[in-house]
């Protein structure tokens, strides 16, 4: 029986034991053997609990005694997971913000604002105030207007840039300004002349060089003074759209394909005169040329030439544009001379095969102001002149046809390779292609093209 109740009391020893130990590790020593460290730990646990607002910290460290206002080292019994420490005692504003402790609802709230700031539907932005003039403006100031709205379009220009645009919009007002019978503050106010200005001012700045200057300035200058329903305001409008996206190659094609399908020069009767027409009208176009197939299909996108599925080599439209100098061998000076005892001066020129002659004419058709010219009255002798003309027919062979032309002209018979091996074969130009083309020959040549019978 005593081992019995021995044994109980054992347990009960053991169990009292056990809870002292665990109520030290929880709750620490008894006060009056705390250290300031521990005291410490129990005013910022308390702060944490019951002061949610920062600015009631300073009065916490005044109202503690004097004797515990210095810091301890902490006692080696306290949990460190639950300790915060204040380093340096009372200390200002400063460390009260690097000990602070927020509550799980502070904590919380910052969050709940961000997504509430979220989910808030956000107002409508109004875009900037348009420039609405309530009275008419002179063109300087307009000028201006224009010029700073271009650059304004764009995240960052550089000063050339900014120059460039200077430049052709006062060349634009300018050219405005000359229109008989209108006011140029009216007609710069349009709305389509400004799309007009925009445009050329866009193409001038991507390509700043007089040749595209003049072109712009013509263009701008057709649509300003035109119709609003006219063939050649519509196209010149189109053309400053999409001028921004080509090369001078691009430009150079076009020209080419206007001179040698829609013009036709009738002073290249013999080699000197296809020799000056070489040098002033394709040398210059043969810079630059797109070779690739993406930059004639380039052009086809903007309804400038349109694709065909035939070929047509260089050498057959020589033939086709001038066949009495192309097509035709001539005739010996001999059968001439059977006609005719004496031709007058100019109207027999060498042939371009050979040692053969033949009239200085290209075809057929200028046959009639041929013989009017010099006086060729006698219905025999045109008859006998125009059957001689055709009595040796020339079939087209490619390498025969760059032989003669590297002996007259060396640019047409550069300008045959690059025609034969690029899709320039293939392309013919849209009325678009033939305006571009047409104000582009202008300013780089100096020649005007009629274009009347197609618009």
């Amino acid at each position: 029986m005593l081992s019995i109740y021995f044994s109980i009391a054992v347990v009960i020893l053991v169990a009292a034991a056990f809870f002292g130990v665990c109520w030290v590790a929880v709750c620490g020593l008894p006060r009056k053997r705390r250290t300031g460290a521990v005291h410490r730990k129990t005013a910022a646990s308390a702060h944490r609990h019951h002061a949610p607002a920062r600015e009631e910290q300073p009065e916490a460290a005044e109202s503690r005694p004097a004797e515990e206002t210095p810091a301890a080292a902490p006692a080696a019994a306290v949990n460190e997971a639950t300790q915060v420490f204040n380093f340096g005692g009372a200390g200002g504003e400063e460390d009260n913000e690097r000990t602070r402790v927020f509550s799980s609802t502070e904590e919380l709230r910052p969050a709940a604002e961000h997504r509430e700031k979220e989910t808030a539907p956000r107002g409508f932005v109004l875009e900037p105030e348009p420039e609405v003039m309530e009275s008419p403006q002179p063109p300087e100031i307009l000028e201006e207007y224009f010029v700073r709205h271009f650059l304004n379009q764009y995240g960052a220009v550089s000063r050339t840039a900014a120059q460039d645009t200077r430049t052709v919009t006062h060349r634009l007002v300018e050219r405005a300004r000359s229109l008989a019978g209108k006011d140029a503050s009216d007609v710069l106010t349009h709305i389509m002349v400004q799309e007009a200005l925009q445009n050329a001012q866009r193409t001038y700045v991507m390509l700043p060089n007089e040749t595209v200057l003049g072109m712009v300035e013509d263009a701008f200058y057709d649509v300003a003074r035109g119709s609003r329903t006219d063939t050649r305001t519509i196209l010149a409008y189109d053309a400053l759209r999409v001028m921004p996206r080509m090369e001078m190659g691009q430009f150079h094609a076009l020209s080419l394909l206007l001179l040698f399908y829609y013009s036709r020069n009738m002073d290249n009767v013999d080699a000197e005169a296809l020799r000056a027409y070489a040098d002033r009208y394709v040398e210059p176009l043969l810079r630059e040329l797109p070779h690739e197939y993406s930059g004639y299909q380039q052009l086809e996108y903007l309804h400038c030439v349109s694709l065909e599925n035939k070929d047509t080599a260089f050498g057959q439209v020589l033939r086709d544009s001038y066949p009495l100098i192309f097509a035709f061998r001539g005739c010996m000076k001999s059968e001439l001379e059977s006609i005719r005892s004496e031709w007058p001066a100019g109207s027999v020129v060498s042939s371009l095969f050979n040692s053969y002659y033949k009239a200085a004419v290209i075809d057929d058709a200028v046959l009639p102001e041929y013989f009017e010219k010099y006086h060729i009255d006698s219905a025999k002798e045109q008859t006998l002149l125009n059957a001689l003309l055709h009595s040796r027919p020339v079939a087209y062979d490619r390498r025969e046809m760059e032989h003669v032309l590297s002996r007259v002209a060396p640019p047409l018979a550069e300008l045959q390779k690059v025609w034969d091996g690029s899709l320039l074969r293939r392309s013919s130009l849209t009325l678009m292609g033939m305006y571009i083309a047409q104000v582009h020959i202008r300013e780089l040549i100096g020649e005007e093209f009629d274009l009347s019978h197609w618009m």
